[in-house]
């Protein structure tokens, strides 16, 4: 939630003022540097291997999980010359990634699902039709306006429920609104519908793929 900020600090390059009592604490909040590829894939790996969608398409396999999120992101999220990728830090150490990408390049076009498919074959195996299936979806309920789209958001197991991940959607956001930009996110976690809702987010759609309830959610241009 908004307040839950408290206690992490925000780099002045990300246009959020820093929190005095935050930089005691020692998290900060930044654009992620290339040489951070592999440590933020890694933070999302282990953040989303309980994760509903993550676990549908592994087949239950919690440890499937977390490689097919590691690899997945790298190649169709954090690696993508179009995503803006922020992370939260604690004395060097990446502890959160939060992945963004402006309309229209919220998807991968044709010519990188065709340059990115043999890593996807090898990263997914036989869960490939499960991820297919489930992207797809996802996809088609992307808006086709302009907007950002946020995701995933991850934090480090260590280091959850600190408020880490509101922190980084907190200063994206601002980012977002100094645009005078919507933004739109898709949840399958129950309790972060509660959590986007204090943000500005609304479900605008539901949609039930293999049996996990995904919500997509939908944030108008924040007028100040």
């Amino acid at each position: 939630m908004p307040n839950e900020q408290k206690g992490v600090a925000v780099s002045p390059t990300d246009t959020a003022p820093a929190n005095p009592e935050a930089v005691m604490d020692g998290i900060g909040v930044r654009r992620m540097s290339p040489g951070e590829l592999d440590a933020a894939c890694t933070v999302i790996g282990l953040a989303f291997a309980d994760n509903p969608n993550a676990l549908t398409m592994a087949g239950g396999d919690r440890s499937k999980a977390q490689r097919i999120m590691q690899a997945a992101v790298r190649v169709a999220k954090l690696g993508r010359q179009y995503s803006r990728v922020v992370v939260a830090e604690d004395a060097g150490r990446i502890i959160g990634v939060l992945n963004a990408a402006e309309w229209p390049n919220c998807q991968l076009t044709m010519r990188e699902k065709l340059k990115t498919a043999p890593a996807m074959v090898r990263a997914m195996g036989l869960a490939l039709p499960r991820v297919l299936r489930m992207t797809s979806v996802w996809a088609k309920h992307d808006p086709r306006e302009r907007h950002w789209h946020v995701g995933p958001i991850g934090v480090h197991p260590s280091y959850q429920g600190r408020g880490i991940g509101s922190a980084m959607l907190g200063a994206f956001l601002q980012t977002v609104d100094e645009q005078k930009s919507p933004a739109y996110l898709e949840t399958d976690v129950d309790r972060n519908v509660a959590l986007y809702e204090n943000f500005g987010f609304k479900v605008i759609a539901h949609a039930d793929i293999m049996g996990v309830n995904n919500r997509f959610m939908w944030r108008e241009v924040c007028v100040a």
